[in-house]
This record gives C-alpha cells, sequence and structure tokens, in this order.
C-alpha cells in the first residue's frame, strides 16, 4: 500500500514539475523580387545583383536568406521591417556581405503566424555616397544615348567600343589573341579617392570567356595593386570589387590614382573576348 501512495505521489510530483513547452508559430515573409532607384545621370543605371536578404524585424535579426526563400519572422500584425540586400564580393560566393553603398529598406507590413507575406523591397544609394567614376560607353550614364563616347583608351589594338552592350548601346570589348596576349585598357584621367579606411568599390557587367583584372596605381608613387577580377561568365553579369584595401594599402598623398584593365589570352578556347558595360567607382565619403 505504501508503495503505491509512493508510486502516485511520485507521479503527481512530476506533472507538477513538468510545464509544457509553448510553441511558436513564426510568420514568413518572401522576398522573390526587388526594385532599385537611381538619381540618372548621376548615379548610373539600375543593374544591381542581390544574392541574399538580410532582414531585420521590429529591430531583431532574423538572419541573411537568399532571394527567394521563405523568412521566418517572430511577429504578429504590424511589423517594421529593416532589409538590406547581400551581394558576392570580388565575385565569389563564399564571400558575401550587406551591400555598404545601398541603404536599407524600411518598410511596415503586417504578417500573420503560419502565412507568408510577399515583400517587395525598394534599394537607393545612401545620399552621401560619392561617385567617383561611371562610365557606361553611350556617353550619358543611363544607357539610352547613342553617342559612343568613353572614358577608357585602348593600350593596344584589341579592345574597342562595340554595339550592343549590357542593355544599351555600346559596351567596350577586349580580345587578347596569341600575337598581342595581354590586352590593356586604361581610364584616361585619375581618379580621386578617399583617404585609408574609407569603403571604395567597383561595379561592373561583364561577360567573357577569359578572366578580367583590375588594377590600381597610385598617381604620384606609381605603385600598384592587383584590385582583384571576375571569372569566365558566358551571360552578363554583374561583379562588385572592394577597392578599399588597395586604397588604404596605397594611401596616395595626393589621393590621385589610375586604373587599368587586362585580359590574358588562353589558347584552344577560340576568339577570346571580354565584353565590360556599365562600370561604377563609388565610395562612402
Amino acid at each position: 500500500m505504501i508503495k503505491k501512495i509512493l508510486s502516485v505521489l511520485t507521479v503527481l510530483i512530476c506533472l507538477w514539475g513538468c510545464k509544457a513547452d509553448k510553441i511558436t508559430i513564426p510568420a514568413y515573409i518572401q522576398i522573390n523580387d526587388y526594385t532599385v532607384k537611381t538619381n540618372c545621370p548621376s548615379q548610373g543605371t539600375t543593374d544591381q545583383k542581390f544574392t541574399d536578404m538580410l532582414v531585420f524585424a521590429n529591430g531583431q535579426s532574423c538572419g541573411t536568406f537568399p532571394v527567394g526563400k521563405p523568412i521566418p519572422v517572430i511577429s504578429n500584425g504590424a511589423t517594421t521591417f529593416l532589409i538590406r540586400g547581400v551581394v558576392e564580393i570580388n565575385g565569389v560566393s563564399a564571400v558575401r556581405a550587406d551591400y555598404e553603398l545601398m541603404a536599407g529598406c524600411d518598410t511596415v507590413i503586417a504578417v500573420t503566424p503560419g502565412k507568408v507575406t510577399t515583400i517587395k523591397p525598394v534599394f537607393k544609394y545612401f545620399t552621401d555616397d560619392v561617385f567617383r567614376w561611371l562610365e557606361d560607353f553611350d556617353g550619358n550614364n543611363c544607357a539610352s544615348a547613342s553617342s559612343g563616347g568613353s572614358s577608357l583608351t585602348n593600350a593596344d589594338t584589341t579592345s574597342h567600343i562595340v554595339s550592343p552592350g549590357f542593355n544599351s548601346n555600346h559596351c567596350l570589348v577586349m580580345r587578347p589573341n596569341a600575337t598581342i596576349q595581354t590586352s590593356y585598357v586604361n581610364k584616361t584621367s585619375v581618379i580621386s579617392l578617399p583617404a585609408s579606411g574609407v569603403g571604395v568599390y567597383m561595379e561592373l557587367n561583364y561577360k567573357s570567356n577569359v578572366s578580367l583584372n583590375v588594377v590600381i596605381k597610385g598617381a604620384a608613387s606609381g605603385n600598384s595593386y592587383g584590385a582583384g577580377g571576375v571569372y569566365p561568365s558566358v551571360g552578363w553579369n554583374k561583379v562588385y570589387l572592394d577597392l578599399t584595401e588597395e586604397v588604404s594599402n596605397l594611401n596616395e598623398s595626393n589621393g590621385l590614382y589610375y586604373l587599368t584593365f587586362y585580359a590574358s589570352y588562353v589558347p584552344g578556347i577560340g576568339t577570346n573576348y571580354v565584353y565590360v558595360d556599365d562600370i561604377k567607382v563609388i565610395s562612402k565619403q
């Protein structure tokens, strides 16, 4: 009898000591597409390539998720979102960061636990971003004119302004060959860049069957650094090159720099080519 009483007491104590876990059902948002707005022509084209979205809900981080994937949010009803676009840095998929030149999208959306709400955020450059160089090879930086203007000069006979470009009338093509195995193109004038430590990026669109590389050189010292490059891409692609470290290492006293693009010949793949369009060099100040 005593054993039975003790058993019952043990069960009661266990039941009293255990509390049912509260299950929270998340709401979901999904970002399948986005809009980018720029001031034309001072900020160039609207093309961006965000691979992921960094999302905050009511000030709390929800994490980073690929575009097109549902994002869980612990909220119900009107929710304040901050959404930032994430890009691949230097064309490396493993190196991704929210793009510091683009302001996050602030919006209030009503969400419901257990349901998916689709959001199409709008992104703009920060108002204090400085556009140090724009080149669309059309002469107006917004891909609609047909003048074929360019601020680049060919260092050899393998490079030309051709038509069509990326959503535009003209672009640059570089064609290294067995005779001229490295095709060079130089910017015709220096670029003024901020002192070391300030974020500096290059954006460009390209397609190629050989690699494209960028070199930055100090105008006063003559010292230079490789500033990154891109791998071949059959179709038009967008790349973001982070120039911050190279500018910091050079740290030119006069703040002036030259840029050179070059492509090297690869035998056995037919005609070598690199098409380049919509180049931007932008800094945080």
